[in-house]
């Protein structure tokens, strides 16, 4: 069960791998309060607003109605893939398969990657307490 006492992590431990131990213990944190259910709302809301939510249903659909996905599942990796190799800059012309993603944009805005981050950030000062140490 999540205290109400911060978590305390140290800057090195903050920007560097954490342990599978801090990292329950802050979610159980995000878990307990409205942390999760914010960070959530708020990416939904700039997903929504910037037409990337739209441009994804339109792009699953087209997967569904061309046949190149018949499940749900095909179709999630199929999207995650494109919006992955868009992010990356790694759009191959060549295929078929790429050509109609083109049609797609499904790079994640920079207002949403910013604005959730913001929003992460200020849920995670909620629970946790970051310290300097001198090292």
């Amino acid at each position: 069960m999540a205290s109400n006492k911060p978590i305390a992590i140290g800057t090195a431990e903050a920007q560097n791998h954490i342990s599978q131990d801090l990292r329950n213990n802050i979610y159980s944190a995000l878990l307990a309060g409205d942390g999760i259910r914010n960070i959530e709302a708020s990416l939904d809301r700039q997903l929504a607003e910037s037409g990337f939510k739209d441009e994804l249903r339109s792009y699953v659909t087209h997967l569904f109605r061309s046949g190149q996905a018949t499940s749900v599942d095909q179709a999630r990796a199929l999207a995650m893939d494109s919006i992955r190799q868009q992010m990356q800059g790694q759009d191959d012309q060549t295929s078929a398969a790429n050509r109609d993603e083109q049609k797609y944009d499904l790079k994640i805005p920079s207002k949403a990657v910013v604005e959730g981050t913001k929003t992460v950030r200020r849920e995670l000062e909620k629970v946790c307490d970051i310290t300097e140490h001198d090292a």
